[in-house]
């Protein structure tokens, strides 16, 4: 049975890689041969503007404002650190939350959701404050070490990744 933490989220270390690959499809050319071209798109081509400006004025995040956890310091990073009384190793789907909340992709979410965060999106598909959010995300664990109040090290391998202030504990809605 899993138990579901919240949090307030401090990022310690976090790297990223990206990659990108354009996709292609395979089609039979004269005499047995295959060529590869590239796919076609699925939709049509989005109109575009005649400035960058107008572009990134179209691009707002959801909920208003790009949330950003990222430490930009070593002395940040130290500090948030050595708040910590515990290390918690996370699994993939943990590591994945901490990354997207962290940096912004789960805006406008600052941290793991509270109990009543967690109902509401489950019930309602929307944050508490109307954003539309379909998505509970929650910190899961069967850990009893874990305990409101705990600030905790959360690390994968011997990379330090954030730490996390336990807010709350609780099952989920069956």
């Amino acid at each position: 049975e899993n138990l579901y933490h919240t949090m307030k989220l401090a990022v310690a270390v976090l790297s990223l890689a990206a990659a990108a690959s354009a996709f292609t499809t395979t089609t039979p050319s004269v005499g047995g041969a295959v060529s590869r071209t590239a796919a076609k798109p699925a939709f049509a081509p989005l109109a575009r503007s005649n400035t960058a400006m107008e572009m990134v004025a179209k691009q707002v995040p959801h909920g208003g404002a790009l949330v950003d956890l990222m430490l930009k310091t070593d002395e940040e990073k130290e500090a948030a650190i050595a708040k910590c009384t515990a290390e918690v190793q996370l699994t993939p789907r943990q590591l994945c939350d901490v990354e997207l909340i962290a940096n912004g992709a789960f805006s406008p979410i600052t941290g793991f959701m509270d109990e009543a965060t967690y109902k509401h999106v489950v019930e309602n598909v929307a944050l508490p404050d109307g954003n539309i959010f379909g998505l509970p995300v929650v910190y899961d664990t069967d850990s009893e070490d874990l305990q409101p109040g705990m600030t905790v090290l959360l690390k994968d391998g011997d990379l330090p990744i954030a730490t996390i202030e336990f807010t709350d504990k609780y099952l989920p809605i069956a």
